[in-house]
């Protein structure tokens, strides 16, 4: 990757950061590779604009959680349950997957994360994950109707998210056992149809389950 010059000093360490977090994970990234990656020549550069490398990494997962909400501000506000479902799916896979190399490098750092969760993660999916988690379920909600018990309204939308977080996690295993893939960037529209489709069958499915017999 490299970092462009048209960016401010703190942007391209920022980026730069991304990488190196990405390639070494927090504990093996040196602020030294980081800066100079970023060209941004004096070491102490990170200290000025972040404090410390902890502050670095910190700022870098707050971005990453908060992209979502980023992203989906750019679609029509969803005036149905199926409609806000369905702008989820689409964004979350634009999101993960047409994003190019540091989209790729942010689902290392998450991975990374998730195995790994560092201090600063409860506060962040409280601030950004729980808040757009509720909302998602409060969709599928409406979707499924009131007879449907909260946990399995619960499992439905981890069900769903679990087929748009696959292809993070298991790319390196899957496109060897199918090379003739096309890859995320040209397939993730393909995919938010998919699972858009493969979900709905799903709530149909748990909510016939719940009904009350006749």
């Amino acid at each position: 990757m490299s970092v462009s010059k048209e960016l401010s000093t703190k942007e391209r360490l920022f980026c730069a950061a991304i990488r190196v977090f990405a390639q070494k994970g927090f504990k093996e990234a040196t602020v030294r590779e980081i800066c100079q990656l970023a060209e941004a020549g004096n070491i102490n550069s990170i200290n000025y604009y972040f404090g410390t490398k902890k502050n670095l990494y910190n700022a870098i997962l707050d971005a990453m959680f908060a992209a979502h909400q980023t992203r989906l501000a750019q679609y029509p506000p969803p005036r149905t349950p199926l409609e806000q479902l369905k702008t989820y799916i689409i964004s979350y896979c634009a999101m993960l997957y047409g994003g190019g190399e540091v989209a790729r490098d942010m689902v290392r750092i998450f991975t990374a994360e998730m195995a790994r969760p560092s201090k600063a993660l409860d506060k962040i999916v409280e601030k950004h994950t729980r808040p757009e988690a509720l909302a998602l379920m409060a969709a599928v909600r409406e979707l499924l109707g009131p007879d449907v018990p909260e946990d399995a309204v619960r499992d439905t939308c981890i069900s769903i998210g679990s087929q748009i977080l696959y292809y993070s996690y298991a790319w390196p295993v899957f496109s060897k056992v199918f090379p003739e893939h096309s890859g995320m960037v040209a397939y993730h529209e393909q995919l938010a149809e998919h699972i858009l489709r493969f979900s709905l069958g799903g709530i149909e499915a748990v909510k016939s389950h719940y009904a009350p017999s006749t």
